[in-house]
């Protein structure tokens, strides 16, 4: 890999080409023309102090780099892989860290793999406001393993996954029922904690040293411990929503919180392994399956 051509320059691009720049890597990049000059200028500082010259056009990124990144929102990332393919060739490898969906990621890499060119589904799982070049990228597709190799040989941070395209964003979205539901945790209970008064003892409270663990470790405890206690925590949760609607704010991920123990309380695993701990993670995370399953055909079957 001697040439990187970004489309789209945001934070993402930014990060990776001041890290590609430091090997010495031939950079540039196409951005459609912004509605504002300041905001155009602030983009232009930014690729000439990265190193990266401007293209004129799509045609001109795409044809001049062994290697296209697809830097956009997921919402552009379609339209984008359409405007790219026709001047794709063969032995190219194009990057798409969007956060767009399985399935949107399996048709782009159909038009890329068409034109000869290979297809990585990249997944960026942390942020380039701390990590810079070195933030974690999960790679799946025709083009993950190269990708990988070459991208690590120059200090990128990539793993590359079995599967294929859309099955790194499949990981990073099922991530985000954690990491984006956290953040919504997060602001509800400090919401509460501060109109109660009591947001430094509440955050004090959290992330002492038992809870540094590995997070297999820490979804294996919480697992084990919820197929005997559900119930328990459910009604913790209850009150806890109580408490965060006394004073104005709307409980609503407390709530959703409480719901789901509540399912899982009343699909019987408790009695299923009674009343004792379950002994790993793949054990109750088996058990809890198949009696949600069940729970959900009869709940169609009663619909």
């Amino acid at each position: 890999m001697r040439s990187v051509s970004f489309i789209g320059y945001g934070e993402l691009a930014d990060a990776l080409a001041r890290g590609l720049s430091a090997a010495h890597m031939d950079l540039q990049a196409y951005v459609r023309p912004r509605s504002t000059a300041t905001g155009a200028h602030s983009r232009r500082e930014r690729m000439r102090a990265a190193g990266v010259r401007p293209a004129g056009s799509v045609s001109e990124a795409v044809r001049g780099a062994d290697v296209v990144i697809a830097a956009v929102p997921a919402a552009s990332a379609t339209e984008v892989v359409e405007a790219c393919s026709s001047h794709l060739r063969q032995g190219q490898l194009y990057v798409d860290p969007s956060s767009s969906l399985p399935a949107v990621k399996r048709s782009a890499a159909e038009l890329v793999e068409s034109a000869g060119s290979e297809y990585v589904d990249a997944a960026v799982l942390g942020t380039v406001v701390t990590a810079g070049a070195r933030v974690p990228m999960l790679a799946a597709g025709s083009g993950a393993p190269r990708w990988r190799n070459e991208a690590s040989a120059v200090g990128l941070n990539v793993t590359a996954i079995d599967g294929t395209a859309g099955d790194a964003a499949l990981v990073k979205l099922l991530r985000s029922v954690f990491m984006k539901g956290r953040d919504a945790l997060v602001l509800e209970m400090l919401l509460a904690a501060r109109r109660h008064g009591v947001q430094d003892a509440v955050l004090s409270s959290i992330g002492g040293a038992g809870e540094q663990v590995p997070f297999p470790s820490l979804a294996e405890r919480v697992m084990c411990s919820l197929a005997i206690y559900a119930e328990r925590r459910a009604d913790e949760l209850a009150d806890a929503a109580s408490l965060v609607r006394e004073v104005g704010i709307d409980p609503l991920m407390t709530e959703a919180g409480e719901s789901r123990l509540r399912l899982l309380a009343e699909s019987g695993l408790r009695s299923h392994f009674g009343g004792e701990r379950p002994r790993d993670l793949a054990e109750v995370l088996s058990s809890a399956d198949a009696l949600e399953s069940v729970r959900s055909s009869d709940a169609t079957t009663a619909g």
